[in-house]
């Protein structure tokens, strides 16, 4: 369960709604045939706004989910672990 405030959900939902736009303009760009690196670019544009998105979540996750996990010592153990295998998938 998330535990986002509705400005949170506000922020997160408009920074997907910016990032759509974005993937469906690589799309463009690519039936354009725009030069490789414009579409590079482009891309690591996107990337960068996920990883802004995949930031608020782990904020919120620890502020909330693990902090009241600590707090009330339930499944601590179990939730660190959760998001240290999350993290490694990064690589």
């Amino acid at each position: 369960m998330s535990h986002f405030t509705q400005e949170d959900k506000t922020k997160l939902i408009h920074r997907l709604n910016r990032i759509s736009g974005q993937v469906n303009g690589l799309s463009k760009m690519i039936n354009d045939d725009r030069a490789c690196i414009e579409i590079l670019n482009q891309v690591v544009s996107t990337q960068a706004a996920l990883r802004g998105v995949w930031k608020q979540v782990v904020r919120s996750h620890l502020q909330h989910c693990v902090t009241d996990a600590l707090i009330k010592n339930k499944n601590s153990d179990e939730i660190i672990n959760e998001l240290v295998e999350h993290i490694e998938k990064l690589k």
